[in-house]
């Protein structure tokens, strides 16, 4: 075989690979951009609340400005800026109904990147069951129903995921990650579901300017959710669920200001959760100590609506290179009211 002929041969085999990947990557930009009408609107919609009083304060526009241990949740892809162990806490009160709690923690490997594990939880608890004394006599005056027992509803979803640093330029860097997530719901008389599925992330930041683009896509292999109910017919197979795969764009970028050693960041992403969401926000960085921040979040579920977001924080660090987080926010609802989020993190 002459030069030419294993030249040709290595082309032809080049590019074969080449249609095979973009095939690949057109079937997936399909697959995500697929109507969510033929998927459950709102299964698991625990997931969409949002982590940590930061990103929640910036009316979630956190693709593309998460820098800490709650890109496990925003954008795997984030934690290959990771160079410091981190662990993080979160509480939150929703509409004075739900207790929304996140505990994580990264992991750094080597300035390559990390990994991450957390935990995610959302319940009502203490949910009074009521009953009536005597089942076979009506409700009257001597037979009033009370109460005789409690029970609870939770969602939980427990997640594993990496991020690492793939290109890195003395202006820009490309990182890449991804999560895998294991979903159990639970709920009254022993009624649970079980599901599992996983996320994908795009991080790229550049220095001057000082911008960031990031790309979440949730649920990109449509996670399904199985039920222990019986089935709906005889012989029929128990209920499922499934939560539509979703893509998060998100640009930000950063501005130093003179006085007093401050700077300004501004942040927007757009989500394809019931259609096209816009969130926007921005933080007001003082001293490199406290955080002023607010901004605007969009939803389409049974309403359409839009909703003010506001917070403040406070970023500590230590001589021995430590760093402490206290961040507070409270998110306006106009119907269900407000809510309000603490979360805690620490670098070492």
């Amino acid at each position: 075989m002459n030069f030419r002929e294993e030249w040709t041969i290595r082309c032809r085999v080049m590019n074969m690979k080449n249609d095979k990947f973009w095939v690949g990557i057109c079937c997936l930009l399909i697959h995500l951009m697929m109507p969510t009408d033929i998927f459950g609107k709102y299964t698991a919609d625990f997931l969409t609340l949002g982590i940590g009083a930061r990103a929640v304060a910036m009316g979630g526009a956190a693709t593309a400005t998460t820098d800490d241990v709650f890109a496990i949740y925003w954008n795997p892809a984030a934690l290959g800026q990771h160079e410091q162990h981190q662990f993080g806490l979160m509480h939150a009160t929703l509409n004075g109904l739900s207790a929304h709690n996140f505990i994580g923690y990264s992991h750094p490997l080597k300035k390559r990147g990390a990994i991450g594990i957390a935990w995610l939880r959302v319940g009502v608890d203490d949910i009074p069951i009521t009953g009536i004394p005597v089942t076979s006599r009506p409700v009257g005056p001597t037979n009033r129903p009370k109460v005789i027992g409690t029970t609870s509803h939770t969602d939980n979803a427990a997640v594993l995921a990496g991020g690492w640093k793939l290109l890195s330029h003395s202006r820009f860097s490309f990182r890449l990650g991804g999560a895998l997530k294991l979903l159990y719901i639970d709920s009254y008389q022993s009624t649970n579901a079980i599901g599992g599925g996983g996320d994908f992330g795009i991080l790229l930041t550049a220095d001057k300017p000082a911008v960031s683009l990031g790309v979440h896509m949730t649920d990109i292999l449509s996670t399904k959710l199985y039920w222990n109910t019986p089935p709906e017919v005889a012989g029929g197979v128990p209920h499922t669920e499934t939560l539509a795969p979703r893509v998060k764009v998100g640009i930000a970028s950063t501005h130093r200001l003179p006085p007093m050693g401050s700077r300004l960041t501004l942040a927007c992403d757009v989500f394809t959760q019931h259609g096209l969401e816009l969130h926007a926000g921005a933080e007001y960085m003082l001293f490199d100590v406290i955080a002023l921040r607010m901004g605007v979040e969009g939803q389409n579920g049974i309403t359409r609506l839009r909703r003010l977001t506001v917070g403040i924080g406070m970023h500590l660090r230590f001589v021995n290179g430590a760093t402490a987080v206290l961040d507070y926010a409270f998110a306006n609802h106009p119907e269900l009211g407000g809510s309000h989020r603490m979360s805690f993190q620490v670098g070492f």
